[in-house]
């Protein structure tokens, strides 16, 4: 074969990649390129900037999340075994459960599961920093799955958290995350926007104490407490369970050394399962008078109904009542106690209720429930008052006690129906009233009918009938017809989703918060940087479209503290 004519096999490069009369092409095997829109590049680079993580802060919970999602991906609570350090193995060794009693001797009961308590003075700050740490890069790396590049922090905290303990929590974050921003929320006005509504009263039944709060227009105008709370539950549930275990020192130790027996004999954690699985409160007297009579009820149901009650020894009758089975292991020797299911709502009654105390006999703190709620409302004005006692919402973890709500709004109903609105309390107050309901029954009754005016008497202008306005009375036609009537005036329960929701609701629409603290300001000045609170000026305000207030945040020369400052 001649050199002129070439090889009779074909060249590999032409079968794979056929000539092309363009010589600026690559004629080698490539892949060829592809035009990505920057607008469909990844996004992690631009998420870190835009996630804002929410996180709710309480005594014993951590709640961790995303704006947008309807509940938090994290829970994680701040008790001993969620706080141990890597490479302890202690928790597998044998017979360590039953080693509970020294490892909580000489602390307070559920102290080892607390983030703090009210009162400062014993609470180790430093310590709090660590355990907010911990737990939050236990969220991080565990429940939320992000690194730990900065993100916006909006964090939702109680209104009456005290300065020293805020300043901790913000210095760990700052610190240990590097948060460009973090915006703080009031917990109740979170939980009356996660029901839907713009003024409530918010009953948070935590784990120190209740508090009570008034939001009108999505302010807080007032906030009341107790210390009956889920804490005391629990205290009370102690003592039903340590009589059965050891009926002998029931009776032998009375007052604070029966509680503290009572401790070494049944652990915190099976107490508190207790609580939360078969404890319950009973319905108020008021209810028990008025469930038989109720309705037309069929007969199958009113003899289900009667025989239900009469097992809960709340209904007359020759039933035998029925008991419940709980297993306890933290004893010396493992016990199935046999109680009663009504015994079981006496801790309510004593905690939460004071069935059997004078309210006399009561300090301040000491309030029950139903009354803190009466007295909380009885100080707020009337319009506020008509407002918020129609939006009554239960939150916290002693909210979802089975019973409670309805109990507390049947005590309150008949609070109000015995004293009314007047603040003036007592045994001459009560005589005054019956003498004057007397009074008015014998003259409505008198057969001489209404007293007759004589011409010369004239009734004064304050007290005579103003004159209809048709004009006035249009107007307010029109207005019933396009805005529906108020509910208002009666009292009723919402429920709501929880603060945490609100907080993630808010975040999500790009809602801007009242104190909104910049990293590099707090690291500056610290808490002393933050400036008083200032009125919204009614010009200033803007709609809340896309891009609103991105102006505005970056002129942002002053910061205040809100609720907390």
């Amino acid at each position: 074969m001649s050199a002129t004519t070439g090889p009779s096999h074909r060249n590999v490069v032409s079968i794979r990649s056929p000539p092309s009369t363009n010589t600026g092409v690559l004629t080698s095997p490539h892949t060829p390129l592809r035009g990505i829109s920057s607008a469909f590049g990844s996004p992690s680079a631009l998420r870190a900037e835009e996630d804002n993580v929410i996180i709710e802060l309480g005594s014993r919970y951590l709640r961790a999340g995303f704006a947008g999602d309807s509940l938090p991906k994290a829970v994680v609570d701040f008790g001993p075994e969620a706080q141990r350090r890597a490479g302890d193995y202690r928790r597998w060794n044998v017979g360590y459960s039953k080693e509970w009693r020294k490892r909580t001797r000489g602390n307070d009961w559920g102290e080892r599961h607390e983030l703090w308590e009210p009162d400062l003075r014993n609470v180790d700050l430093g310590l709090v920093g660590d355990k907010i740490d911990r737990a939050m890069r236990d969220a991080f790396a565990n429940h939320l799955l992000i690194d730990s590049r900065p993100r916006r922090f909006t964090l939702i905290l109680p209104s009456a958290l005290p300065l020293p303990l805020l300043s901790t929590i913000l210095d760990t974050l700052f610190t240990n995350f590097q948060p460009p921003t973090i915006s703080l929320l009031s917990s109740s006005a979170l939980s009356t926007i996660s029901a839907g509504l713009r003024s409530a009263l918010v009953v948070d039944i935590g784990w120190r104490e209740t508090v009570v709060s008034t939001i009108y227009e999505y302010r807080e105008v007032q906030c009341t407490r107790s210390t009956r709370a889920t804490k005391l539950l629990g205290e009370e549930m102690l003592k039903v369970l340590g009589q059965l275990v050891s009926p002998r020192s029931a009776q032998d130790l009375q007052g604070p050394e029966a509680t503290a027996a009572f401790r070494d004999l049944v652990s915190f954690e099976e107490c508190e399962d207790v609580v939360t699985r078969v404890a319950w409160c009973k319905p108020s007297e008021r209810a028990q008078k008025n469930a038989p009579s109720q309705g037309l009820t069929p007969v199958k149901e009113e003899d289900e109904f009667r025989s239900s009650m009469r097992s809960l020894k709340i209904w007359g009758g020759t039933e035998v009542e029925a008991h419940v089975s709980l297993p306890i292991k933290s004893t010396k020797a493992p016990k199935t106690l046999q109680i009663p299911f009504s015994k079981l709502a006496e801790p309510c009654e004593t905690a939460l209720f004071a069935t059997g105390v004078s309210e006399s006999d009561l300090d301040d703190e000491e309030t029950p429930l139903h009354l803190l709620i009466y007295r909380g409302l009885m100080k707020l004005p009337t319009d506020v008052r008509s407002i918020c006692m129609a939006r009554i919402v239960f939150v916290g973890g002693g909210a979802k006690l089975p019973g409670l709500k309805a109990r507390v709004l049947d005590e309150l109903a008949t609070l109000v129906g015995k004293r009314g609105w007047d603040p003036v309390q007592g045994k001459a107050m009560e005589v005054f009233r019956e003498n004057s309901n007397s009074r008015k029954t014998r003259i409505r009754n008198s057969e001489g009918g209404p007293l007759k005016i004589s011409p010369d008497q004239r009734t004064p202008a304050s007290l005579q009938e103003i004159d209809p306005d048709p004009i006035e009375e249009g107007l307010r036609r029109e207005a019933r017809k396009h805005n529906p009537p108020v509910e208002a005036g009666n009292l009723r329960a919402i429920d709501s989703l929880g603060a945490w929701s609100g907080g993630s609701l808010l975040s999500h629409l790009k809602v801007p918060a009242v104190s909104v603290i910049d990293r590099e300001q707090w690291l500056q000045h610290g808490a002393l940087g933050a400036s008083k609170t200032v009125e919204v000026s009614v010009s200033s305000r803007q709609s809340m479209g896309p891009g609103a207030f991105k102006a505005g945040a970056g002129e942002r020369s002053s910061w205040t503290l809100g609720l907390w400052g």
